[in-house]
């Protein structure tokens, strides 16, 4: 069996409800976490295990309609990025097979109605603010541990509009999988500020910290949420933090037809009009990346990642 990679868990209850040495103590936890491996667990996070379960429940629900119905639903703007992808519509590079559907937190037209799905946009909703609280304490602490001051992140999310992602996998061969340029999700780096993931009990994600092609399995882990660094907090923090490749990958079964796997990513970006300069502390430190614009930056890698969509609008 290959060996789980080294990623630490940090309980996020003294950051919540801690005194001031018990945040800045979590704060650096995280930091250390994240300018290492990229990637840590959080556990009591204040998301309630109830809820996650429910959102996995919901997001059966809406992977086990027909297909047509999903479409329907079907996502067609990358400056929207909201609604349903098919398998085979999202990939970068490869083949990878897996269905989606996109939340938002302004507006989603294309979103299942109460009549299609009962309680599925009202939990959505309500989980989406769960997390968006969660990855903003997150990034408070990036901030804490960098001496940043506390705020520094609120001025460049206060019209943040992350994306909260329904995934699945359907079962497939493990000979289909097997196959040059296919995977479940080939290797890639998120594109973002960093990335919230809760992950049901198949398996299959990898990462490879040090971007040597030795992936290590990031194994589930009930009752926490694995968070990781994406390539705009990178830039910003001057490559303090690491955005390190993943990918997901047949999972530890047996048999030639694996299991469905369902994930819940919720991506973290800044205010679209937000400048990403990498931070420079020190006399003789030299910026290593260019200005971004946010927005810019994220519609242009949505465009790259979705092969069904031409020039912003789905093609037929």
């Amino acid at each position: 069996m290959v060996e789980a990679a080294d990623i630490a868990v940090v309980s996020f209850d003294r950051f919540i409800n801690g005194s001031d040495a018990d945040r800045q103590a979590v704060a650096k936890e995280v930091y250390d976490a994240f300018s290492t491996v990229g990637w840590v667990y959080i556990s009591d996070h204040g998301i309630p295990q109830s809820r996650v379960d429910e959102v996995f429940d919901l997001a059966k629900s809406f992977f086990d309609l027909p297909l047509h119905q999903k479409l329907a639903w079907r996502l067609k703007d990358a400056e929207v990025n909201q609604g349903y992808t098919a398998d085979g519509d999202e990939a970068n590079g490869g083949i990878d097979h897996k269905e989606c559907y996109e939340h938002r937190r302004f507006s989603n037209p294309q979103c299942p109605s109460s009549s299609d799905l009962p309680r599925f946009k009202e939990t959505l909703d309500d989980f989406y603010s769960q997390c968006l609280t969660l990855a903003l304490n997150v990034l408070k602490c990036l901030a804490m541990a960098m001496h940043l001051g506390d705020t520094f992140f609120d001025n460049i999310t206060r019209r943040a509009d992350p994306q909260l992602r329904l995934l699945h996998y359907p079962s497939i061969s493990r000979k289909i999988l097997e196959q040059e340029g296919h995977a479940r999700i080939i290797p890639h780096t998120d594109f973002g500020l960093c990335t919230l993931l809760f992950q049901d009990e198949v398996g299959g994600l990898e990462v490879d910290p040090f971007h040597t092609g030795d992936f290590k399995p990031a194994v589930p882990k009930r009752g926490t949420v694995l968070i990781n660094i994406a390539d705009l907090l990178q830039r910003l923090t001057n490559d303090r933090c690491r955005s390190t490749v993943h990918r997901v990958v047949s999972p530890s079964v047996a048999g030639e037809i694996l299991p469905s796997r369902y994930s819940i990513p919720f991506f973290i970006h800044p205010d679209a009009e937000a400048v990403i300069e990498p931070i420079v502390k020190g006399e003789g430190e030299v910026k290593k990346y260019e200005a971004v614009n946010a927005g810019e930056w994220r519609v242009w890698n949505t465009k790259k990642n979705y092969t069904m969509l031409k020039g912003g609008v789905a093609a037929a």
